[in-house]
């Protein structure tokens, strides 16, 4: 081996070690997919690169994350023993192919939808618990070069570790966040608004609660079906994700019910914030299978230097009731919390 393709390798390793130390350090799921994707095309040289993962449930194969190339792919699935991802999907070991017109595996019908000319693929599989999750691909080494087998040494060993890193996050998800909005989970919601509160009255400094559902949800499931529903769900919470900071909490609380928590917010910036999220939704065109579905919500408020509270549940219900207040005079608006609405709700 000559000294250049030593550096070469050295450089390549110590590239993947950067990337593995960024991989670990993220347990957001999504975040870490389009890491894996970028630091595959860097270290392995490629013009682009895939994450295909396994549905246990159809036993395909289906284009998770992708760097460079068309989106159009995530559209394809492919039987998990067909093409060249199938083929190293279904026997376990890696392949390299670095002229797939002369390859029986590859699936021309990949390239036909994503108008990607491929030719060649270096393809590994994804192993977690001695169980075949996926496959990572680097497509087409750049300058015309082949992938070599200490490309597919170096690639294998990057995938044992994106493996484990892939199962670590997921399992997290599936610990604090609600599955089809990736929002926070309830329990994770009310542990973290508790000890928060409890900081924010020790330190008497300021925090505000957003309390919101869809309007007439329901009607919309009713008229649409409960897929249309799960749609408007997912697409929501993605709006309502853009429409504020990194810093506040965004929780599923239950149904179409949703919170967001605003550490150091006093009222006017919350209101102004909630207004934002309102129109936000409410000029988002929610289309589904051709139709289109007009979605508002309506928005409670509570602040704590306006209205300390005991308690954090007794905060959140303040919240709670000023939605109550924004559904019962007409939906689609924002309502802050004030002492009234307590005598108001006993009346009602």
């Amino acid at each position: 081996m000559s000294k250049q393709s030593e550096q070469n390798i050295i450089q390549k390793m110590y590239k993947m070690m950067d990337t593995l130390a960024l991989i670990n350090s993220t347990q957001d799921l999504d975040h870490l997919l389009q890491l894996i994707m970028k630091a595959i095309k860097e270290v392995m040289d490629a013009e682009a690169s895939s994450l295909m993962l396994l549905d246990p449930n159809t036993n395909e194969l289906y284009f998770s994350t992708i760097e460079g190339g068309s989106e159009k792919v995530k559209e394809i699935r492919i039987k998990a023993d067909q093409g060249i991802a199938g083929h190293v999907c279904k026997s376990g070991k890696p392949l390299i192919v670095n002229d797939v017109s002369k390859s029986n595996y590859f699936l021309k019908a990949v390239d036909k939808k994503s108008k990607f000319q491929t030719k060649s693929i270096l393809c590994v599989p994804l192993k977690s618990r001695d169980k075949t999750i996926g496959v990572l691909q680097a497509l087409n080494k750049k300058q015309g070069q082949d992938f070599s087998l200490q490309d597919q040494e170096l690639f294998t060993a990057f995938a044992n570790q994106v493996a484990v890193a892939i199962d670590n996050a997921k399992l997290y998800n599936m610990a604090f966040y609600d599955a089809l909005t990736k929002a926070f989970m309830r329990r994770y919601l009310e542990a973290w608004l508790e000890t928060e509160y409890a900081r924010v009255k020790r330190y008497q400094t300021d925090m505000a609660l957003l309390m919101f559902d869809i309007d007439h949800f329901k009607k919309i499931n009713d008229t649409y079906g409960h897929q249309a529903g799960d749609f408007i769900l997912k697409n929501l919470a993605a709006t309502v994700k853009n429409s504020i900071r990194s810093a506040d909490v965004f929780a599923r609380y239950g149904g179409e019910e949703f919170v967001v928590c605003m550490p150091e917010t006093d009222v006017k910036k919350a209101a102004a914030s909630a207004e934002r999220i309102r129109v936000a939704v409410a000029n988002k065109e929610f289309i589904y299978e051709g139709k289109k579905i007009p979605v508002t919500i309506s928005i409670g408020i509570a602040n704590f230097q306006d209205h300390p509270e005991k308690t954090w549940k007794d905060f959140q219900k303040d919240a709670d009731m000023a939605l109550y207040h924004s559904k019962e005079h007409g939906r689609n608006q924002v309502t802050a919390f004030d002492e009234s609405m307590r005598e108001m709700k006993k009346a009602a």
